[in-house]
């Protein structure tokens, strides 16, 4: 099914495990218009204040799996609260 992101405030949010136990990779950017390759899957076009560069090494960097959530609005503080309560870490990129 092919569909995008609403334009606006989006939190990705990716589970990755980290020498056997879990943390919650997050990062804050916006959802933009323009082009984006048709492929049948979701996709949107996404502004990272850390430049496209600087997102995908700073991501990639924390091991994330190949999927991930991308959420509505700035929420990254309540997913911190979330892993608090839980007993996750919790690593932002941005």
């Amino acid at each position: 099914m092919e569909m995008s992101v609403r334009h606006g405030p989006v939190t990705l949010l990716s589970v990755v495990e980290d020498g056997g136990s879990l943390k919650l990779l997050v990062a804050e950017g916006e959802s933009v218009p323009g082009p984006i390759l048709e492929i049948g899957n979701t996709n949107s076009r996404y502004r990272f204040p850390l430049g496209a560069r600087g997102f995908v090494e700073a991501w990639n960097a924390q091991g994330p799996a190949h999927h991930c959530a991308v959420g509505v609005g700035h929420i990254a503080d309540r997913i911190r609260k979330l892993g608090a309560l839980k007993g996750l870490r919790f690593t932002q990129v941005c």
